[in-house]
């Protein structure tokens, strides 16, 4: 069974004839087409049928973003008009929020919308509303002299859409591939139209106010992002009829989108308390399809590239499980405070390990050596789900650990998702 929700995210609007260059330089997806042309000989196939997108992309018009998937091995680059997840880093390369960044309007069907379409370049960045305010303030910030306006848009409203069917994943797949895999942007905006009036996802009387659409690729078709200019009173009523026949549209909470995030393993940089620090690639960035190897600089961009090039990510954020419901136990804990360790393993029936010999020293008795540091950091919990900053190569060997908090201890088990690439 489908379900659909709307969602309580921010909208920020970016547009102006700087919109392109400027989102370029601050998040961790490609807005610019620049391609580095090297020798002739050099050139990859690939790389050739990508040249051209300079010529093709107006970065002072309305032309949609680019979507690439750094695992992609035929390096496909699709100039479309479905928003793309990102992130934002700060100057030491640190992740300081999350977006999906919707090119606006989806389509050009309405006068509305085809007037907009002639105003340039135009961007609604969906973001947690606790970090509204601050990355309202760091984006006028990085303004400087571009020729961009930035404000909150109160009059967007965000709906998703997920079923965790085979038969849904199949029909987004071919989807995908009708309508939103196209290499310039007037075919980008034909498609969106075509997929509006053929593909049997949207009701008729309210895609004229879809302004923005997203395959939630984080994970391999995970859902729909829809946003709209009016608000919806039941959002199973935005979609077709006989897509709710085929799918379902149960209407839940937002509860429910959130506890499947953390069954599922997917990571949101809101899901942690404000104030804790990541570097991207320690919250999956490349494996969500939020990263673009090829962009050239962009705030944080020396660091990420120079890490992802050394070809070892050592911790990643994981999911956990835990024995039971740790809700009530965390109520107002401090999760920096909370220890992580490996099992009490004092009462097995295994025979115990001999101790170290330890070796005379000049300067006195030298003890053991052991490893420095915590062995993991809790990041977020709910429920009987969580999120873990740990070594890879320890989840590997053992994923059970043990929370100690207060006077309680309660053991967890660290998995790595099924979705995550193949190393």
């Amino acid at each position: 069974m489908g379900e659909i929700v709307q969602l309580s995210k921010s909208l920020l609007r970016v547009r102006g004839p700087d919109a392109a260059r400027f989102l370029n330089g601050l998040l961790t997806t490609r807005l610019i087409p620049n391609v580095v042309k090297k020798k002739q000989h050099t050139i990859s196939a690939n790389e050739n049928r990508h040249l051209g997108l300079n010529n093709t992309v107006n970065l002072l018009e309305n032309w949609g973003v680019m979507h690439e998937d750094i695992y992609d091995p035929e390096q496909n680059i699709y100039v479309t008009r479905t928003g793309i997840f990102s992130m934002l880093l700060n100057s030491k390369g640190r992740v300081i929020n999350e977006c999906f960044n919707f090119p606006v309007p989806f389509h050009s069907r309405t006068p509305e919308f085809q007037e907009t379409v002639k105003k340039g370049p135009d961007y609604l960045l969906e973001i947690s509303p606790v970090y509204q305010r601050s990355l309202l303030s760091m984006l006028k910030i990085h303004k400087l002299s571009a020729q961009v306006k930035i404000e909150q848009a109160a009059d967007i409203y965000s709906y998703y859409y997920y079923s965790d069917t085979p038969e849904f994943e199949d029909w987004l797949e071919n989807v995908q591939q009708e309508y939103f895999q196209t290499a310039e942007p007037s075919a980008a905006l034909s498609s969106a139209a075509l997929f509006v009036e053929k593909a049997g996802f949207l009701l008729a009387n309210y895609a004229d106010h879809v302004v923005g659409l997203a395959v939630d690729n984080r994970i391999p078709n995970f859902g729909i992002k829809i946003l709209t200019n009016v608000p919806i009173d039941s959002p199973s009523s935005l979609l077709a009829p006989e897509f709710v026949a085929r799918f379902g549209a149960r209407q839940v909470s937002e509860e429910h989108v959130t506890e499947r995030r953390y069954i599922n393993g997917l990571f949101e940089t809101s899901d942690a308390a404000k104030g804790q620090s990541l570097l991207p690639f320690e919250a999956n960035l490349d494996y969500v399809n939020g990263l673009s190897l090829e962009k050239g600089c962009y705030v944080g961009q020396e660091l990420t590239i120079r890490t992802y090039n050394g070809g070892v990510i050592r911790k990643r954020i994981v999911p956990v499980e835990f024995d039971q419901n740790v809700a009530a136990l965390m109520g107002g804990v401090d999760l920096s405070t909370v220890e992580i360790s490996r099992p009490d393993a004092s009462s097995a029936t295994e025979p115990a390990t001999p101790s170290p010999v330890v070796a005379l020293s000049p300067f006195g008795l030298t003890g053991v050596v052991g490893r420095r540091g915590k062995l993991a950091k809790l990041f977020s919990v709910h429920g009987s789900h969580g999120f873990l900053l740990a070594t890879v190569d320890d989840v590997k060997k053992d994923g059970r650990f043990e929370m100690k908090v207060g006077g309680a201890s309660v053991g967890l088990t660290a998995f790595l998702p099924e979705w995550w690439p193949e190393e």
